[in-house]
């Protein structure tokens, strides 16, 4: 059969061209992988809502920001936005002598970490505990660890400053595994944000899913031969599949593999036929921002060669 692997997609373009290949060859299937994916977002989602959302975060509506290792000024979709309106609330004017508040609990240094008013270190582990721990102050019915290692009153500040906000926002960093997202969404909700501080939107991805469970799901069928064209549009699947999944190996038991690229990679040189691909510079194209707008790309150059 005919599979598609590509990376993350979200043009509203390329996904309906690769949905007109699907809907001409009802046998053929599309696959998204890339090694530093969204998967733990998806998966708490799915835990939360029995379905993919995306979520857009207001931060010019909100009094208190509590962020479980998300560094959303630098390395989250929307960090742009994300950081004008955070820093929009800082601005103390003599109509408006009030500043929001941000809490930050991460293990490695970060951007947001530093422009945090209070800051908790902790072991990428015990990120879940905090949250457990702060879901269940907060009314919600989860299991707790009994071991607490932070200061009690560092806790029971964030946790009153949560309940004495108009608005708030609970924000999880992509890395968390997902439980700890499905708990922020469960706080959120709790604490009134959903609708004002919180949105959810339908997901910018064209069929989100766990990439990680999908690519090991493709390598299973190249391995049982059911799989005997591959066509892949961009990334280096050879190089960076997870090690558990034998995607170089699985790969030799396709007959044809076609593989379009900037680069002449390990997949390129593994494949049938590589076909270099135009620089995203130099052509046209659509894509979804992270709140789900679709914008024009236009290439600030033309095409340097015939490809």
């Amino acid at each position: 059969g005919l599979r598609i692997l590509t990376e993350t997609v979200t043009s509203p373009t390329l996904t309906a061209q690769i949905n007109a290949v699907l809907e001409a060859y009802p046998g053929a299937r599309w696959v998204q992988y890339e090694p530093v994916s969204r998967d733990n977002v998806i998966e708490g989602s799915l835990i939360a809502f029995g379905e993919v959302v995306n979520t857009v975060y207001k931060f010019d509506q909100a009094d208190v920001v509590v962020s479980l290792d998300a560094d959303f000024m630098a390395s989250m979709p929307g960090s742009v936005r994300y950081a004008h309106d955070f820093a929009s609330r800082r601005k103390v004017r003599a109509d408006n002598a009030s500043m929001n508040r941000l809490f930050m609990v991460e293990s490695t240094p970060s951007i947001t970490g530093g422009a945090a008013d209070h800051r908790l270190a902790l072991r990428p582990s015990q990120v879940e505990t905090f949250a457990r721990a702060l879901a269940a102050a907060l009314g919600i019915q989860v299991d707790v660890p009994t071991a607490r290692p932070w200061a009690s009153a560092w806790f029971d500040l964030v946790v009153a400053n949560l309940r004495a906000a108009g608005s708030s926002i609970v924000i999880a960093g992509n890395e968390q595994p997902p439980a700890v997202h499905a708990l922020a969404h469960a706080i959120n909700a709790a604490l009134g944000n959903v609708g004002t501080s919180v949105v959810y939107t339908a997901p910018v991805e064209a069929n989100p899913v766990n990439q990680r469970a999908a690519l090991a799901e493709l390598v299973a069928e190249m391995e049982a031969g059911d799989v005997e064209t591959l066509v892949m549009i961009g990334g280096d699947p050879v190089y960076n599949a997870p090690a558990d999944i034998p995607f170089g190996a699985a790969l030799d038991n396709v007959p044809f593999k076609v593989h379009l690229s900037y680069y002449n990679n390990d997949t390129s040189a593994r494949s049938t036929w590589f076909i270099p691909q135009t620089h995203y510079i130099e052509e046209w194209s659509d894509a979804r921002a992270y709140d789900g707008t679709a914008s024009i790309v236009q290439p600030p150059i033309g095409a340097l060669y015939d490809t």
